[in-house]
């Protein structure tokens, strides 16, 4: 089986497993998603999008990866990087956001794919195609809780369970099914206001905020 159909195959089989919910009137939220010139893996890239996508679809945001459909209510740019150097952080940072007020431009956001990879080393063993499997799903789960500090607005916070809590553990990053990534209930309402601000057209106020 080819690398791209195996990791897909493997997605779709979870994403079976995923509960039904009802879905709010989508937001849309275009992300230009840049990887690093090192990681050539298309099979990665797809899967981490469809991830993040996949989070965010049950509470009303349509995360786009293209340029087709109508403007999005929000724009954002998203660079998964390398650096190819042992971190000295007691804590690896896997991702980075800056949320910052209007009218500024809002900064990219920023994954590490060296710090993702570093966290889910071990477990996925030999097996090229388990390695890329997990690690697209590593980062599209940190580029997801990334997107919800901007999409959540001030004041920054986390929450002690779900997609906005401060850390994830390699178990966290690598288990098949998404029941670990859904919002808490005051996240969920807090992500109510806040479409419904964009839906009136009024911008979101935002501060800075620095996150792993």
């Amino acid at each position: 089986m080819h690398l791209t159909s195996g990791i897909l195959l493997a997605f779709h089989l979870c994403a079976l497993t995923a509960p039904v919910t009802s879905r709010p009137a989508a937001l849309p939220v275009r992300i230009k998603l840049a990887f690093h010139r090192s990681i050539s893996s298309s099979a990665i890239k797809l899967a981490a999008a469809e991830e993040a996508a996949a989070i965010w679809s049950p509470y009303g945001v349509d995360l786009r990866f293209d340029e087709s459909g109508a403007a999005p209510a929000l724009s954002l740019d998203v660079l998964v990087e390398r650096t190819r150097k042992r971190s000295a952080e007691l804590v690896p940072v896997l991702g980075r956001t800056i949320v910052a007020p209007p009218p500024a431009e809002q900064a990219p956001v920023r994954i590490s794919y060296d710090a993702v990879d570093a966290l889910l080393e071990g477990r996925h063993g030999a097996n090229p195609l388990l390695h890329d499997f997990i690690l697209a799903i590593g980062l599209g789960r940190v580029l997801a809780h990334e997107i919800g500090h901007i999409l959540l607005g001030v004041p920054t916070y986390h929450d002690e369970t779900g997609l906005m809590r401060t850390t994830f553990v390699s178990d966290d990053l690598a288990r098949p099914e998404r029941s670990g990534f859904r919002l808490a209930d005051r996240s969920v309402s807090r992500l109510r206001s806040q479409i419904d601000g964009w839906s009136d057209g009024s911008a979101a106020a935002h501060c800075a905020d620095r996150d792993r």
